[in-house]
């Protein structure tokens, strides 16, 4: 029995690897349009209102996820509607989801504490979150969930990718723009809603937008950017799982956050791509000079 054998034995890790890895997959197919469309820092204002939706789900007693999944995509309504698409209007409407959701999770996470609810762990878990923590009864949600992200964007790919390539020959053309974006950013949401249940509201950014430009970065194809996205994401997922439950016996009984490991890894790819596309860059320049 090798040892990925001997880790499905166990449940936390088996459900890990389950949600992580639908997740992952999904959410690196949403974040390659994501960073096409210029859009990476409407993503991460997106977390910031899911945590409010996290926190309110505790405060509540529901499961987090429904309140991370409403949080989000009501903000990445409210965000189109302001005006996210528009090069003016993005930064007003993303600085305002910014400053406003963190507000009110903190103010729920302090109702939570004064209800005499466990408010100290419960903010850890919605900001930062744990794979190993997640509820068995989440799991086919989540599975359903990843399937209707990519399924979604699956069906809009065309009308995606003209729009995010040329706006302007895709409204002569007679796609609806606006009905494209709309649905674009409810995908996003959703995507986002699945970050935050496996990593964490704040960490959530680096699994939706790290493994796409891991992608975009070695990849000119659209299609193979999104192969090599959803690839890094399935390997940090894995790879960090595996590490985070090994560190146990490494540090005397206290193991590192799965969610530290999974990030740190998705940044250890992102930048050996950058290596790899500035090398690329150079062989190509050296090429035409010697022609």
């Amino acid at each position: 029995m090798n040892v990925i054998e001997a880790l499905w034995q166990v449940e936390e890790l088996r459900i890990a690897l389950i949600v992580g890895s639908t997740v992952a997959v999904s959410t690196a197919f949403v974040g390659v349009f994501t960073v096409l469309r210029g859009q990476s820092f409407a993503g991460h204002s997106l977390t910031d209102l899911a945590s409010v939706g996290g926190s309110a789900a505790f405060l509540l007693g529901v499961n987090q996820l429904w309140g991370f999944l409403v949080g989000s995509v009501l903000a990445a309504l409210g965000m189109h509607w302001i005006g996210v698409e528009r090069l003016r209007g993005r930064d007003v409407a993303t600085g305002i989801v910014l400053g406003t959701g963190m507000g009110f999770t903190s103010l729920f996470l302090t109702l939570a504490t004064m209800r005499g609810g466990s408010g100290g762990s419960a903010a850890v878990s919605i900001l930062f979150g744990s794979l190993f923590a997640i509820d068995p009864r989440t799991v086919p949600i989540v599975v359903v969930l990843s399937v209707v992200c990519v399924l979604a964007l699956a069906m809009m790919w065309k009308q995606a990718l003209f729009t995010t390539v040329s706006p302007q020959l895709a409204s002569a053309k007679g796609v609806r723009i606006n009905i494209v974006n709309a649905l674009f950013m409810c995908v996003l949401g959703i995507a986002v809603a699945l970050g935050s249940i496996s990593v964490g509201a704040v960490l959530s950014t680096a699994l939706l937008i790290g493994p796409a430009a891991c992608g975009l970065a070695v990849s000119k194809r659209m299609r193979d950017s999104v192969a090599v996205a959803c690839s890094v994401g399935l390997a940090c997922v894995w790879a960090g799982v595996v590490v985070s439950y090994e560190s146990y016996s490494w540090t005397r009984g206290h193991s590192w956050s799965v969610s530290f490991c999974i990030v740190a890894l998705v940044l250890v790819c992102y930048l050996l791509c950058r290596g790899i596309r500035m090398i690329m860059d150079s062989r190509m320049e050296s090429g035409v000079a010697h022609v």
